[in-house]
């Protein structure tokens, strides 16, 4: 009886830490004229596809000692403050992390973590990588065929995230990039542009990229296709006292919903210096 209880409760964690949807596509556009007066035939309907993502947990944690709180310090009154607001930005850096630099899904157990899959793993549909050798470098014909590979799927590209190194590489086209004024209540003056044949694409530089995935190019389409799904947001705990410190914890529970991941497209083994 035990033993059953046990696995009710680990099929009910799964259906919480497994976020599920359902993944639909249109039919491709036809000829469509109907017969005035005609019998319908209906087609039979097929359901659609269902998938997931797996929640990861992430956290950060640290201790100070009750001396270092109490004592003068430069610059900041509380260390714990301090320490607090660090913590959050270097999570928000981990968080950004797994969202794109991740490449699979991972169910977890006792002694392994669970892990979102993140837009690397994702993206599978649309992947251009010209001639298929490494270190290659970016042009406008890669760009622009990525551009129309995703229009192919049915996507409507918008926007691309990369380093500074891809970013300077697109600057440097011959044509179709330009700045544009941004509005004035926005922290960011202007936005690079990428005008082609397949419409306008916000360029957009990330730090990640930079770092873990400056060999690639996301090109993304509807942003309503890709959701943060937050099963805990960030909250703060003070862990339990030991000795002469405090010890605090901030932790989230969340994975990325992929509602069509054929409206993106990538571009992969990019010379990246």
């Amino acid at each position: 009886m035990f033993s059953l209880l046990k696995v009710f409760l680990l099929l009910i964690a799964l259906s919480i830490t497994n976020v599920e949807w359902m993944k639909d596509a249109l039919a491709a556009p036809a000829a469509n004229a109907q017969i005035e007066g005609n019998q319908w035939t209906a087609t039979a309907v097929v359901p659609p596809v269902r998938t997931g993502n797996y929640c990861q947990i992430l956290g950060k944690a640290f201790s100070i000692t009750e001396t270092e709180e109490v004592t003068d310090k430069a610059g900041r009154a509380s260390e714990v403050s301090y320490q607090k607001a660090l913590k959050l930005k270097e999570l928000a850096n981990d968080i950004e992390y797994a969202l794109i630099v991740n490449s699979s899904s991972v169910t977890g157990a006792t002694s392994t973590a669970r892990q979102l899959k993140g837009l690397t793993g994702w993206i599978t549909t649309t992947t251009v990588s010209g001639t298929g050798t490494e270190n290659q470098p970016l042009t406008q014909t890669l760009l622009d065929d990525c551009l129309q590979a995703i229009w192919k799927e049915g996507g409507k590209p918008s926007n691309a995230i990369m380093g500074s190194f891809q970013k300077r590489k697109i600057d440097n086209f011959s044509v179709n990039t330009r700045n544009i004024n941004a509005e004035q209540k926005k922290l960011i003056s202007t936005v690079s542009v990428y005008e082609g044949s397949h419409g306008t694409i916000t360029l957009r530089l990330h730090h990640i990229m930079q770092a873990e995935a400056a060999g690639k190019i996301f090109v993304l389409g509807d942003l309503g296709l890709w959701k943060k799904a937050w099963l805990r947001p960030l909250r703060w705990k003070q862990l339990p006292y030991t000795g002469f410190a405090e010890f605090w914890a901030v932790e989230a529970e969340l994975t990325l919903e992929a509602r069509n991941e054929a409206g993106a497209g990538v571009i992969t083994e990019l010379t990246t210096s």
